[in-house]
């Protein structure tokens, strides 16, 4: 989104003080949502007759609010799509609202802090503040002086012209700058101003995208209103022994998905007590986590069904003023005809009254089927079009062109005056439905529920970002009243996954608890035969012979052989009971107390053959994107269940480096230097450190195949002539290297070959930002700055000595 607009071209308008307007301007109050909006009495169309009387914030309420039973024919495959997979709340709800919402009701509760937030010497004076903080000064005359590097602006005076741009959203801005000031690191105020400044003194959608930014990103900080269930449950939790009583549990969820959606109060400290209020919280917290997936989620379907298809035709036919408009304005007519068709909104406060269309035009119409494939290809999901292999060159994107058509014009032959009108004429009768529906049908593409199902669990689950810390722990709350639970599953991940080492996923579990909890629909389905195993059903399956088990010393019916692994020698007496194979379990041993083997053989064998199989497949083609991360991510997940078991770690390792098909397809990716050696560097980097640092014992010959590879990769991006790669990749590569380093410190395993990868690879980025002049933007949309920070003393000796950070954030 860094294209300015025609019209903002010249130089920045002179600073000004905030203007203070006599009285602020009146404002609507916004509505409370219910919790299913869907389901109110009125017109069952969302179309609007009075729609020029209403601004953009009565029509979001009411796209939102209005059903979609009488919408047209021909939108009603894409509607039910939406409507069979997530719950009605969730389909227009989005964070940023809510957040909004929420920090409203605490401005109309202190009339104090309405009025601090209005005030523009307050709002100057917070800007002076935030500027020291985030740029380290100590005088406010440096602060009020201090530019912008990447855009050359005044940091400050760009703000105060944004503030001024504003109507009743100065409180909002005011409070977000607050937020920053209080709660934000340094380097995180940095990125966040430079964000305003690059769009403070362009068109007003610009301006309005600008907003956007600074509030949520103030609004999500942890702290910002108060006590967030956020990191209660990253450490501990408390337990629920015992199901909640018949109905209560069920009667709490629909309490507390109303009060999320309205942004009121916390549902705890309302009279629960106990269990009860021990099950509201984790449901809250789940709420909470997934708010920030889905709103990741839908930008992503937006971008896969709107955004880069338009952006894509439009660079394929060579209009590069509009392809560089669709996310400035084209945004906000496609988001108005997917907000009026489907009652989808995003985290996107969109401008439906504009009327500049540059970057729209009839894009679907103008492209191949084949287009289509490749963007609805789920290793495609929410990416770029110039980081799609198959859409790279000129000459590639150019037989995607089915034709030539109009820009401005969406459906072809029709021009809407305003965005707003866009969505209003394609649910008219006689109106434009029937040539738009493909639009609503494509986005609705990526809600089909086993494909949101997954995504949204693996990604939740992982707790692959700080943002969704909490969340394993929360499911485990609720799953102790879940009416389906089964007997023999104590964690809710045991119950969803078939086997142990979390690989095959069970994707019907996972919707139904979806839907328990209200965030996915109720559909019907044919009942599912449930192998739930009952203490009786046990007895039966020993035939009811008593043992001694070893362990407890106590005659049990269901004594057994361990399974293990690769046992050596006799193993016949090591057994355990059933209560103490759960106990073992419990305390995530996994090897054996007798002779210390590997347990559970079955699920052990399929990870490692998962593992080297994913690898060997693409030993004559390039690995997908998602498959290499994949592989670490599966490292990871087996790292972590065996965190204080580095001889099991070490033993997994072994045999994946001395698996056949494992060594053949790294010798073939390092003599032709693959690109998919790169992406899948973190699996390479891990084992190659293990070896010299003494912790995988294989032979030389295998030791120096892991170290060729990794020279393959590394050995072109260094010396006098690098080679030049997507800043994408940059980004990617180093976390390939920041992530087995960080598994690996946290286990307390050994770290010093793998802190010098990082360097390593740090020191590449920036020779290549330094040679080519890589975009550093483009490195950071890759980079977890999380990750980047935890890794500043350990690996580089303090923040200011981290190459990387210096490179691609200062």
């Amino acid at each position: 989104m860094g294209n300015r607009c025609f019209g903002a071209k010249g130089p920045a308008p002179p600073a000004t003080r905030p203007a203070d307007p006599a009285a602020p301007p009146a404002t609507r109050p916004a509505a409370p949502q219910p919790a299913n909006p869907r389901r109110q009495s009125g017109p069952a169309s969302a179309y609007i007759p009075n729609l020029e009387k209403l601004n953009s914030e009565v029509i979001r309420e009411k796209w939102s609010d209005l059903p979609r039973e009488k919408n047209p024919p021909c939108h009603a495959e894409a509607i039910k799509q939406m409507n069979s997979s997530l719950h009605a709340s969730w389909v227009s709800h989005t964070g940023l609202l809510r957040q909004m919402r929420e920090a409203t009701k605490l401005m109309k509760a202190d009339t104090v802090m309405t009025a601090r937030l209005a005030s523009s010497k307050h709002f100057e004076m917070v800007m002076v503040q935030v500027v020291k903080k985030g740029y380290e000064l100590t005088e406010d005359s440096a602060a009020r002086q201090q530019m912008d590097v990447i855009h050359s602006k005044g940091v400050v005076d760009a703000c105060i012209r944004l503030w001024n741009s504003l109507d009743h959203r100065r409180k909002h801005l005011t409070y977000a700058m607050e937020l920053l000031r209080d709660l934000e690191k340094p380097s995180g105020i940095v990125a966040r101003l430079s964000e305003i400044c690059d769009r403070a003194d362009r068109c007003m959608s610009a301006k309005r995208q600008a907003f956007v930014l600074a509030v949520t990103n103030s609004y999500q900080l942890p702290g910002a209103f108060g006590d967030s269930q956020q990191g209660k449950y990253a450490d501990a939790v408390d337990s629920i022994d015992v199901a909640l009583e018949d109905g209560t549990a069920e009667s709490l969820i629909h309490k507390t998905l109303t009060k999320h959606m309205r942004g009121t109060a916390s549902a705890t400290g309302e009279g629960h007590t106990g269990s009860d209020d021990t099950f509201v919280r984790a449901l809250e917290r789940v709420y909470e986590c997934v708010e920030l997936f889905l709103d990741s989620f839908k930008e992503k379907a937006f971008l896969s069904a709107f955004i880069e298809p338009a952006r894509c035709y439009f660079s394929a036919v060579g209009d590069t003023h509009q392809r560089d408009h669709v996310n400035i304005h084209g945004i906000n007519w496609y988001l108005a005809l997917l907000h009026a068709g489907l009652g989808v909104q995003l985290p996107l406060m969109s401008a439906y009254n504009d009327g500049d269309n540059i970057g729209v035009c009839d894009f679907w119409e103008g492209l191949t089927p084949e287009a289509w494939a490749v963007f609805s290809d789920e290793r495609n999901f929410g990416m770029a079009f110039e980081g799609i292999k198959a859409m790279r060159t000129k000459q590639s994107l150019e037989k995607f062109i089915k034709k030539k058509v109009p820009a401005g014009q969406l459906p072809v032959g029709h021009v809407s005056a305003q965005a707003k009108k866009l969505g209003n004429e394609a649910l008219a009768k006689g109106g434009q439905a029937d040539k738009v529906a493909v639009y609503l049908e494509r986005y609705a593409h990526f809600f089909r529920r086993a494909f949101l199902a997954q995504r949204m669990f693996e990604g939740l689950n992982s707790e692959s970002q700080p943002e969704y810390v909490g969340f394993r722990k929360a499911c485990d709350v609720l799953y102790a009243s879940y009416p389906l639970k089964e007997v023999g599953k104590e964690s809710f991940v045991e119950f969803v996954y078939v086997d142990e080492y979390f690989i095959e996923l069970d994707l019907q579990r996972v919707e139904e608890f979806f839907e328990w909890i209200l965030v996915f629909a109720k559909t019907e389905r044919p009942p599912k035969p449930m192998m739930v195993r009952t203490e009786s059903s046990i007895l039966r399956e020993k035939g009811g012979g008593k043992e001694t088990c070893p362990i407890c010393m106590e005659e049990k019916d269901d004594v057994e052989l361990l399974d293990h692994w690769m046992p050596q020698g006799d193993v016949s007496e090591h057994k355990m009971c059933g209560a103490c194979q759960a106990a073992w379990k419990n305390q995530e041993q996994m090897e054996c107390p007798f002779c210390r083997e590997l347990l559970h053989a079955d699920e052990m064998t399929t990870f490692i053959t998962h593992a080297v199989a994913t690898v060997s497949r693409n030993k004559v083609k390039a690995m997908v994107p998602d498959e290499s991360a994949a592989i670490m991510e599966q490292w990871q997940m087996m790292e972590m269940m065996l965190q204080g078991q580095q001889a099991a770690i070490r033993r997994v390792a072994k045999l994946v480096v001395e698996h056949k098909d494992f060594a053949s397809t790294i010798v073939l990716g390092t003599s032709n230097r693959c690109a998919w050696l790169r992406d899948m560097a973190g699996i390479v980097f891990r084992l190659d450190a293990m070896f010299k640092d003494g912790e995988l014992k294989v032979s030389q010959k295998q030791g120096k195949l892991l170290a060729d590879a990794v020279e393959s990769f590394m050995t072109p991006l260094e010396g006098a002539s690098p080679l030049k790669m997507d800043a994408h990749f940059y980004g990617a590569l180093y976390m390939q290297a920041v992530t087995p380093w960080l598994c690996a410190w946290r286990a307390q395993a050994k770290t010093k070959t793998l802190g010098e990868h990082v360097r390593r690879v740090g020191k590449a980025i920036e020779l290549g930002v330094r040679k080519h002049g890589v975009g550093k933007k483009q490195i950071q949309e890759r980079l977890l700055e999380e990750y980047v920070q935890l890794a500043h003393e350990p690996v580089w000796g303090s923040q200011a000595e981290d190459v990387l950070y210096q490179t691609v954030y200062k």
